[in-house]
């Protein structure tokens, strides 16, 4: 029987960790399993977790050496079960009470590859439902040739995302885990539509996602900061392709395709340009590909 898992990862989160553990704990459908991993805090945080894990059996703590975020999902890799599903958390996030049963229903299925919704920020207090208005799931078809070709984002941060762990498994373990300019969220989005993983974007859902000065939405980046993160971006476009044996650049007929079938409303949310200048662009980069 597939399992639903709460995948958490852990790094000095004191103040918040509590009471993420309780949104988890409280869903009004609940989770088969918690992993907590664990990123070698300094803080109270790992003795909170610690006393959660002997009142409920459902969770699973691994803690390790600090190697960063992203070490957390290599290390998740290796002890989660086939035939499951993974909703993600970062531990000074939340999710509201009703997050995993209203999930399942708007999604429809019992699997599928990957999923997101929106955010519900707060500072204090926390939203008290999953559903922000009534608009249906959207099933995207392949995203492939969009991503490798225009770096197109479909996805939200860490805590709205779900996958399968048929999914994660080929997306982690990454080899350039220590990539600091590069986030996990950022690979699974990207690397799960260049695998061709079928999306599902929960318009209707929104998770807790806490602000707070330790944020990284909160950080201004320098130009040296865009410049690696531009080259983490292309060496993990690059790793996926040779690995999978999938074509670093797509032709132009399949780009075209999967940009129809995206519609007028996503092709502006991307700022995707029309067709006449996406199909120039296309042709430019074809030729350049030729003489590189």
């Amino acid at each position: 029987m597939k399992k639903n898992i709460c995948f958490i990862n852990n790094f000095n989160n004191e103040k918040y960790i509590e009471a993420c553990l309780d949104s988890v704990l409280n869903q009004s459908q609940s989770f088969d399993e918690v992993l907590v991993v664990d990123d070698c805090s300094t803080d109270g945080s790992l003795d909170i977790i610690q006393t959660f894990c002997r009142k409920y059996s459902i969770i699973n703590l691994i803690t390790k050496a600090n190697e960063g975020q992203f070490s957390t999902f290599n290390v998740a890799a290796s002890v989660l079960p086939d035939n499951a599903q993974i909703f993600f958390l970062d531990g000074d996030d939340i999710y509201p009470h009703d997050y995993l049963e209203a999930s399942l229903k708007a999604i429809g299925r019992d699997r599928w590859d990957f999923a997101f919704c929106e955010q519900q920020r707060f500072l204090e207090h926390p939203p008290k439902s999953a559903i922000v208005n009534a608009v249906s799931a959207h099933y995207f078809t392949n995203t492939s040739a969009l991503v490798r070709s225009r770096e197109c984002w479909i996805g939200n941060p860490t805590s709205c995302l779900s996958l399968s762990t048929e999914l994660f498994k080929k997306i982690f373990p990454y080899p350039h885990f220590q990539e600091k300019a590069f986030w996990a969220d950022n690979l699974m989005i990207y690397a799960a539509s260049i695998l061709g993983a079928q999306k599902i974007y929960l318009p209707g859902l929104g998770i807790g996602w806490r602000e707070h000065q330790n944020n990284y939405s909160r950080k201004i980046y320098s130009q040296n900061d865009v410049v690696r993160r531009e080259k983490a971006i292309s060496q993990a476009f690059s790793w996926f392709c040779q690995k999978y044996g999938i074509s670093r650049y797509p032709s132009v007929t399949e780009f075209f395709n999967e940009y129809d079938a995206l519609g007028k409303y996503w092709q502006k949310r991307l700022d995707l340009p029309s067709q006449y200048k996406m199909f120039n662009r296309l042709l430019r980069q074809q030729i350049k590909n030729i003489f590189a």
